[in-house]
């Protein structure tokens, strides 16, 4: 296609003069440029530019207006040779001629040079890099690299990798099939196969190419390979789970037997055929070892076996009574115990958490356990209803067992449940020695006593009794705070907080408006100096469970221990 040509009017001026006098003449030279037809051309090929101009003798300069750059332009000439440039799509360089006359006119005019991109198809190659030493068996990592692949043009590059399995075994697993490797698992094979690859790659311009390449692969000596798991170390009471799922066979397919094969404790699967089973480890004496065997069958009745060992130690439960609250709160009722949203309360802590597994001697509400005993310190019968203490299998103290209301004071029998007593004050009128006694000191008044029997009458005379001593031991005392507290059950709702058939015949709570018992330890607080820090004793209240301080001289209740290791 001709360009019209564009024409510049250039204007000249002359000035004459002769003898002085001046005179001027102008005169309009006309100028012309046509670049040619528009080019196309195939990249990297050679193309001829001509221009036409007149009047003839001026300059010519050609330069690019857009388009991909060319070698060696901006050039001079009338008519030049030229190599298209290397593109990576169709382009359109916009070339411009400037012509200048000798006169000094300067016309202009452009051309198109289509430039047709001409792409060369990359080569694809594979090359399998890993294992080293081929050939590859079970478990080894198979490596296959498109890296020596090439794209032939100049500036060209390989910029995509696609892999796929054409065919092979259905069982290999790929995580990425996009990059310029491709890793694999040799699968497990009862015989040997051939996984054939295909990758395809992409260059920069889009061009695509694909090879193959075939992996040999490797039967297995062994086509069920069961795995009970790891060993474990567990504590009793603990959910133990048995795992063998990462078992592996042929075709992924595969059903499970578990049995214990460890002599001892015997141990209950939840499910014995299941791959993933458990079971909750018993209570137990001493450490043990339970090992178990599973039997992994494959889709073709063929087996295989693995064996776990699991060790089972003692919960390290201390040897004190839990509180007794078996249930656990959200904040607005109860919920199941084990809320990870609520979770760490007293119910889902210590023994109680795991009552129900806990093997008792005796008996009691979730993890108290106490034995019934007669008047000679003997047991008894769960279910028996005549008792004179108990033992508390856990902490080994044996209790006084009050015996039943009767009579009013002072005609009550020595260990009446309604019998009430001072700490430590011969008279309570007798402040040196409310002040001063920081023991249970002896006291002269006979016990029982209408209001101000001492502690030390209660002990000495049961502690001294004719006969057959009390329970079978003579060294009952006072208990201590922990001591005492180590029987309340917070779980219990009702008049007070310790189990009526463990402790039956507890005191009117109307008779001293209060439930509280005596403890052996001393109050040492006060703001009144040394002689007010030893006027009170602590006590817990039997209806709420709650630690509070009770002046000595007042009276309160008692339940007398003793260490069951001193029963003779």
């Amino acid at each position: 296609m001709l360009k019209k040509s564009l024409v510049l009017l250039g204007i000249s001026s002359a000035l004459s003069g002769c003898g002085g006098s001046g005179g001027s003449a102008q005169e309009v030279v006309g100028a012309s440029i046509n670049a040619g037809k528009d080019v196309t051309v195939i990249e990297k090929n050679e193309f001829t530019l001509k221009a036409v101009a007149s009047p003839s003798g001026g300059t010519f300069n050609w330069q690019i207006v857009s388009g991909p750059s060319i070698a060696g332009f901006p050039q001079t000439g009338e008519e030049l040779t030229v190599a298209a440039p290397d593109v990576k799509s169709d382009s359109v360089v916009v070339l411009k001629v400037d012509y200048l006359t000798t006169t000094g006119a300067l016309v202009s005019d452009t051309l198109n040079v289509n430039i047709t991109s001409n792409n060369q198809l990359p080569v694809a190659v594979i090359t399998q890099t890993a294992p080293d030493p081929l050939p590859s068996k079970y478990l080894d990592t198979i490596v296959l690299s498109a890296a020596d692949s090439t794209d032939p043009d100049s500036n060209g590059q390989v910029v995509g990798y696609k892999w796929e399995l054409i065919s092979g075994p259905s069982t290999i697993k790929v995580e990425d099939t996009g990059s310029v490797t491709l890793s694999f698992v040799h699968p497990l094979l009862a015989q040997t196969q051939t996984a054939l690859w295909r990758v395809t790659i992409t260059d920069d311009e889009g061009g695509s190419a694909t090879t193959d390449a075939s992996v040999g692969l490797a039967k297995n000596s062994q086509v069920v390979l069961a795995n009970a798991g790891s060993d474990q170390q567990v504590l009793e009471f603990d959910e133990v789970t048995l795992d063998a799922t990462s078992s592996v066979t042929v075709d992924g397919q595969y059903n499970c037997t578990w049995e214990q094969t460890s002599s001892g404790s015997t141990i209950t699967l939840t499910d014995a055929s299941e791959c993933k089973t458990t079971f909750r480890a018993p209570n137990i004496t001493d450490i043990i070892s339970a090992t178990f065997k599973v039997t992994v069958t494959d889709s073709a009745n063929r087996t295989g076996e693995d064996e776990v060992k699991v060790t089972i130690s003692k919960k390290p439960l201390s040897n004190l009574n839990d509180s007794g609250a078996g249930l656990c709160f959200n904040n607005t009722e109860s919920i199941t115990c084990g809320n990870d949203d609520f979770a760490g309360q007293d119910a889902d802590l210590g023994r109680d958490s795991v009552s129900q597994l806990i093997a008792k001697e005796g008996k009691g509400n979730l993890a108290f356990d106490f034995t019934k005993l007669d008047a000679d310190g003997k047991e008894l019968n769960n279910d028996a209803t005549e008792f004179s203490c108990v033992r508390d299998n856990i902490t080994g103290l044996v209790w006084e067992v009050k015996e039943a209301s009767a009579g009013t004071l002072p005609n009550t029998s020595i260990r009446n449940a309604q019998n009430h007593y001072t700490w430590a004050v011969r008279d309570p009128d007798d402040m040196d020695d409310l002040i001063h006694s920081n023991t249970v000191m002896p006291n002269p008044v006979p016990c029982p006593h209408s209001d101000h029997c001492g502690i030390k009458n209660l002990v000495s005379a049961v502690n001294e009794q004719a006969g057959d001593p009390y329970c079978g031991g003579r060294t009952w005392r006072l208990p201590s705070y922990s001591e005492l507290m180590s029987i309340v059950d917070f779980g219990r709702q009702g008049a007070h907080v310790l189990d009526p058939e463990l402790f039956p015949n507890m005191p009117d709570v109307t008779l001293l408006n209060h439930l509280h018992y005596w403890t052996i330890q001393t109050y040492v607080g006060g703001t009144e100096g040394i002689d007010a820090k030893l006027t009170s004793a602590y006590v817990v209240d039997m209806a709420t469970g709650n630690t509070v301080h009770e002046s000595k001289g007042n009276t309160a209740y008692v339940r007398l221990v003793r260490g069951d290791e001193d029963a003779n």
